[in-house]
């Protein structure tokens, strides 16, 4: 499973941010989320969702000698992993990069985004 965007229909709301954060944190903090919305300042009203790809071939796990799973399933990760992923999908703050980890398989972003911006996909 994993998310797929689709970057046309994002209106910028980061209400996906919002129940991120407060899913697993239970405080509304879109820092401290696992996905993010960039905005285009040049006008454009163009948004963009970025999340992790739950990718096949992990780069952002580098050399690591670790069981893949159990670091699929965690949210709070290294910076360092963020600085590795070659598709931006690992937000950072505060030193730990926040990973998507579906929430434990309901992701709520997904839910809660009424415009399908963000979906899921198997």
């Amino acid at each position: 499973m994993r998310i797929k965007v689709e970057k046309e229909k994002c209106t910028g709301c980061h209400l996906c941010e919002m129940v991120c954060s407060l899913f697993h944190f239970k405080i509304i903090n879109p820092s401290k989320s696992g996905i993010r919305i960039l905005k285009d300042d040049l006008g454009t009203n163009l948004h963009h969702p970025l999340v992790c790809r739950q990718c096949q071939n992990m780069k952002c796990l580098g050399n690591e000698v670790l069981d893949e799973t159990l670091e699929m399933a965690k949210f709070v990760w290294k910076k360092q992993r963020a600085l590795e992923c070659p598709f931006d999908g690992l937000n950072v703050f505060e030193e730990v990069a926040y990973h998507c980890n579906l929430c434990g398989g309901d992701p709520q972003c997904v839910s809660l985004c009424t415009t399908g911006a963000i979906a899921i996909e198997t």
